[in-house]
């Protein structure tokens, strides 16, 4: 159950964060070296982001689906 609770977490904080890049407008702006560098790191940001709530919610057994 810790899976799917920090997986539901992970779908909602990639939501906030993909509706904030779209606001911003990085699907418009993506060719520019200094939008598309920023963009990546911005990626990376949320990626690192969903592993830390991943790991914090699972725990230290992730992948047990039953006990």
């Amino acid at each position: 159950m810790a899976t799917f609770k920090a997986l539901l977490a992970m779908v909602v904080w990639t939501t906030i964060a993909g509706y904030g890049l779209f606001s911003i407008g990085a699907h418009e702006h993506f060719r520019s070296p200094i939008w598309a560098v920023s963009i990546g790191i911005g990626l990376l940001v949320i990626h690192m982001i969903n592993m830390g709530l991943y790991f914090k919610i699972a725990g230290e057994r992730p992948f047990e689906w039953f006990k």
